[in-house]
């Protein structure tokens, strides 16, 4: 979990949607917003911008809690605050502040090629009853499965958003390297565990596979 020395500990994503017809509006902030944290923000150590259609999602990650604090009294987040009422659908407390989820980093694989990395799966998995635990100490060892095995994986994060509530969230630089990632090892030991109704509510199929979101890469900083 280590970006030029540092452990990452903490992250932020923010789904976004688009007014009608302000789509392109919204892209063009969020590239804007990788040149501030770029310039602006030392402690926002992975920033990335992404689009699905007219969903837009902000994911960023941090060495710690201050580090987020920091990005949210910085410029990027003064820019959306400033711009969301005529871009985001909600505007600025209930299309951005309402959705912020600030989860727990257990595991991550880190690259230095942002600027190659052209799609992004979001992916949300809900434990089991009483499985919680289970799974967070199942995708704490994703790292290692990932940098052995998947090098066209340039990019993975296993996040705890709330007790029972996680999300995968893995970066490439192309389709194959999605392919490559879902004929993988750490996809079969999900999908194990999800089929086995041992830690994933729903299955594979139905709680995994059906989960998946597919995102463009509008831009991405990786310090």
């Amino acid at each position: 979990m280590l970006v030029q020395g540092v452990t990452i500990t903490e992250a932020t994503y923010v789904p976004l949607k688009a007014k009608q017809g302000q789509e392109q509006g919204l892209a063009e902030l969020l590239i804007a917003g990788a040149r501030l944290v770029t310039q602006t923000e030392p402690k926002t150590l992975v920033w990335a911008g992404l689009k699905n259609k007219d969903d837009m999602m902000i994911f960023d990650a941090f060495e710690d809690a201050s580090g987020r604090e920091a990005h949210f009294a910085g410029k990027v987040a003064a820019a959306l605050k400033e711009k969301s009422g005529s871009l985001v659908q909600g505007g600025w407390e209930k299309g951005v502040l309402a959705d912020v989820r600030n989860p727990k980093v257990l595991s991550t694989k880190t690259s230095n090629n942002p600027g190659e990395m052209k799609i992004a799966l979001f992916v949300p998995l809900k434990a089991k009853f009483g499985k919680a635990g289970a799974l967070a100490d199942f995708l704490k060892t994703g790292t290692a499965i990932v940098e052995k095995t998947e090098p066209k994986t340039a990019y993975w994060f296993a996040v705890q958003v709330f007790e029972d509530e996680f999300v995968v969230i893995d970066f490439f630089a192309n389709q194959s390297g999605v392919d490559a990632h879902f004929a993988g090892e750490i996809a079969a030991a999900i999908k194990a565990n999800a089929n086995a109704e041992a830690l994933i509510e729903g299955g594979w199929d139905k709680d995994v596979v059906a989960n998946v979101q597919k995102f463009e890469v509008l831009v991405m900083v990786s310090k």
